[in-house]
Protein backbone atom coordinates (compact mmCIF):
# COMPACT_ATOMS: atom_id res chain seq x y z
CA UNK A 1 0.00 0.00 0.00
CA UNK A 2 1.49 3.17 -0.75
CA UNK A 3 2.28 5.74 1.82
CA UNK A 4 0.22 8.83 2.55
CA UNK A 5 1.69 12.58 3.12
CA UNK A 6 -0.04 15.09 6.00
CA UNK A 7 -3.26 15.56 4.05
CA UNK A 8 -3.61 11.73 3.42
CA UNK A 9 -3.16 11.31 -0.10
CA UNK A 10 -1.02 8.61 -1.93
CA UNK A 11 2.60 10.28 -2.32
CA UNK A 12 2.74 10.05 -6.44
CA UNK A 13 -0.54 11.38 -7.19
CA UNK A 14 -1.88 14.93 -6.60
CA UNK A 15 -5.67 16.45 -6.82
CA UNK A 16 -7.54 17.74 -8.52
CA UNK A 17 -5.99 16.60 -11.84
CA UNK A 18 -6.24 14.64 -14.97
CA UNK A 19 -5.79 10.86 -14.11
CA UNK A 20 -5.55 8.03 -16.95
CA UNK A 21 -8.18 5.18 -16.18
CA UNK A 22 -7.33 1.93 -17.86
CA UNK A 23 -9.58 -1.45 -17.94
CA UNK A 24 -8.62 -4.36 -20.08
CA UNK A 25 -11.59 -6.43 -20.94
CA UNK A 26 -13.33 -7.47 -24.41
CA UNK A 27 -11.67 -6.43 -27.67
CA UNK A 28 -14.88 -4.51 -29.77
CA UNK A 29 -16.39 -0.79 -29.41
CA UNK A 30 -19.34 -2.22 -27.01
CA UNK A 31 -17.04 -3.07 -24.08
CA UNK A 32 -15.53 0.69 -24.81
CA UNK A 33 -19.48 1.75 -25.09
CA UNK A 34 -20.15 0.41 -21.98
CA UNK A 35 -17.25 1.29 -19.48
CA UNK A 36 -17.48 4.90 -20.61
CA UNK A 37 -21.17 4.72 -19.84
CA UNK A 38 -20.87 3.21 -16.94
CA UNK A 39 -18.50 6.11 -15.77
CA UNK A 40 -20.80 8.43 -17.28
CA UNK A 41 -23.16 7.22 -14.84
CA UNK A 42 -21.31 7.27 -11.80
CA UNK A 43 -20.61 11.31 -12.46
CA UNK A 44 -17.22 10.54 -14.16
CA UNK A 45 -15.85 13.93 -15.60
CA UNK A 46 -14.33 12.11 -18.78
CA UNK A 47 -12.64 14.61 -21.45
CA UNK A 48 -14.61 15.16 -25.04
CA UNK A 49 -11.24 12.78 -26.43
CA UNK A 50 -11.65 9.73 -27.34
CA UNK A 51 -10.54 6.73 -24.88
CA UNK A 52 -7.33 5.20 -25.96
CA UNK A 53 -7.38 1.20 -27.20
CA UNK A 54 -4.54 -1.21 -27.65
CA UNK A 55 -5.37 -5.00 -28.16
CA UNK A 56 -3.44 -7.47 -26.10
CA UNK A 57 -0.66 -9.77 -27.99
CA UNK A 58 -3.39 -12.50 -28.35
CA UNK A 59 -6.11 -9.73 -29.73
CA UNK A 60 -8.08 -11.39 -26.81
CA UNK A 61 -8.12 -8.53 -24.53
CA UNK A 62 -7.95 -4.61 -25.18
CA UNK A 63 -6.66 -2.22 -22.83
CA UNK A 64 -9.09 1.09 -22.46
CA UNK A 65 -7.77 4.41 -21.57
CA UNK A 66 -9.92 6.68 -20.39
CA UNK A 67 -8.55 10.24 -19.43
CA UNK A 68 -10.87 12.00 -16.46
CA UNK A 69 -11.08 15.08 -14.04
CA UNK A 70 -10.70 13.69 -10.82
CA UNK A 71 -10.84 15.63 -7.84
CA UNK A 72 -9.61 13.43 -4.54
CA UNK A 73 -8.17 10.19 -3.80
CA UNK A 74 -11.48 9.58 -2.72
CA UNK A 75 -13.24 10.22 -6.25
CA UNK A 76 -10.48 7.99 -8.16
CA UNK A 77 -10.78 5.16 -5.57
CA UNK A 78 -15.04 5.46 -6.55
CA UNK A 79 -14.24 5.33 -10.32
CA UNK A 80 -12.16 2.41 -9.82
CA UNK A 81 -14.75 0.75 -7.98
CA UNK A 82 -17.22 1.53 -10.76
CA UNK A 83 -14.62 -0.56 -13.03
CA UNK A 84 -13.88 -3.28 -10.75
CA UNK A 85 -18.02 -3.77 -10.30
CA UNK A 86 -18.37 -3.77 -14.48
CA UNK A 87 -19.19 -7.34 -16.01
CA UNK A 88 -16.66 -6.91 -18.32
CA UNK A 89 -13.90 -5.64 -17.09
CA UNK A 90 -11.04 -8.01 -16.64
CA UNK A 91 -8.31 -6.10 -15.11
CA UNK A 92 -7.73 -2.44 -14.37
CA UNK A 93 -4.86 -0.29 -13.47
Amino acid sequence: MPSEDAAGEAKGLSFPAMHTLIAMGPPGKAFADSVLAALRAAGARLTDLPPSSRLSRTGRYQSLHILAWVESRAELEALYAVLKAHPDVVFRL
